[in-house]
């Protein structure tokens, strides 16, 4: 019963600014057993911007965040969010299809039957500090997650499918042999095997981002997670720096005027970090311009305030429900099916399958705010999830007949 479960939905919770007024509510559910909510993915503003404005951010979280602010190094995923909407800043940009595209900082070229991959960067790309991005600062990324002193949790087989990772990771080499400085722009890596995921930079242990490697290297890289330098005085390529912060409470942000785009037309942005319990009273007070991380459970608490718009997109994940049949044998590392396990009868599973009332439990248990699996490819993946398959329905003629 692989997809018995069911997939996910909101990821995020946005406020419309404060300054913009009310926003039109998204919270209207479709029509019978089933609620079809189609949330918007962006909000738009044709008001003129504030000079010196500052973005007001609420993020949900029960406990303080760690603070790590590094795509080699953070663990925890509110960091993780941070990261992405404010102060990350990838070097490799992707479109809806999650496929890597020439609109970002550098370029991917793909060399199928050599197992190569070239990294470019584009001119007059820079960091926060105002220096350039080099072939050097990809390289650095590279040697960073493979060191024998790395402590962060990204190493691991995808990585070792570059060629020479698995020797340098060992401390065999001072170098990864597979990946080679063209010019000061240009990076060649060499892999073992290639995925269809080296167009998404999702396999393969391809990374969409660089280090500032002038600004990092004389940190040891089993200290660089403690360092203020990806802590608090950070180096990004991101739209936002930090100016100052609260351990675990709050950020507070400014423009980077180096942004790959342009400056930012918000000066400042504060981030804090506010209790589960406190949010929807906050947000009906207005208090925050944009609050993040609602757990999807509090949705009915919110859903028909008149001050907001709820924003939101399917998560890159799916849930499944599976039966344990047999055991695992170490000696010839492979699975060992047991027919006699109540289980391993495809008549039950399918039974169990059929009988479970999963939109029953969706409305239920999630305000509607999960969808069905029927494929281990989420729907998010528009380009490759397969629509038209329809999975087990519900039909208990079927299940006990």
């Amino acid at each position: 019963m692989k997809n018995a479960g069911s997939v996910l939905i909101m990821i995020i919770m946005c406020v419309l600014m404060t300054a913009c007024g009310p926003g039109e509510k998204k919270s209207n559910g479709g029509n019978g057993d089933k609620k079809e909510f189609k949330f918007p993915t962006e909000t738009s503003n044709d008001g003129k911007a504030v000079s010196g404005g500052t973005l007001k951010v609420a993020m949900v979280k029960d406990s303080p965040i760690v603070g790590i602010f590094n795509y080699a190094m953070y663990k925890d995923e509110y960091d993780g969010d941070i990261l992405d909407w404010f102060v990350g800043g990838y070097i490799l940009d992707i479109d809806e299809n999650f496929e890597v595209t020439d609109t970002g900082i550098a370029t991917l070229a793909v060399d199928v039957p050599n197992k190569k991959v070239t990294i470019k960067i584009k001119d007059n790309m820079k960091w926060s500090d105002g220096q350039p991005v080099v072939a050097d600062d990809v390289i650095y990324a590279y040697e960073v997650l493979g060191n024998k002193d790395y402590t962060g949790i990204r190493y691991n087989d995808e990585s070792t499918k570059i060629v020479g990772m698995e020797e340098y990771h060992a401390g065999k080499t001072p170098n990864i042999s597979g990946i080679k400085k063209v010019d000061d722009k240009t990076v060649e890596i060499t892999f073992k095997q290639l995925g269809q995921g080296i167009y998404t930079a999702t396999t393969n242990g391809l990374l969409r981002y660089a280090l500032p490697k002038n600004y990092l290297q004389d940190v040891p890289i089993k200290d660089l997670e403690k360092s203020d330098k990806i802590r608090k005085n950070i180096v990004t390529v991101g739209p936002y720096t930090i100016s100052n912060s609260v351990q675990g409470e709050s950020l507070e942000l400014k423009a980077n005027e180096h942004y790959f785009r342009g400056k930012p037309k918000i000066e400042k942005v504060i981030i804090q970090i506010v209790n589960s319990q406190t949010i929807g009273a906050a947000m009906k007070a207005g208090e925050y311009d944009v609050a993040l991380n609602i757990p999807t459970d509090l949705y009915k608490t919110y859903k028909d305030f008149d001050n907001l718009e709820v924003l939101g997109r399917q998560e890159l994940y799916y849930s499944y429900m599976g039966f344990k049949m047999g055991h695992f044998d170490k000696a010839k590392g492979e699975n060992v099916v047991d027919p006699d396990k109540k289980m391993s009868d495809l008549r039950l599973r399918q039974a169990l399958a059929y009988g479970i009332n999963t939109e029953e439990m969706i409305n239920a248990f999630y305000e509607g705010l999960r969808e069905k699996a029927t494929s281990s490819v989420p729907p998010v993946f528009k380009k490759y999830y397969p629509k038209d398959f329809k999975g087990f329905e519900y039909n208990p003629e079927k299940a006990f007949g």
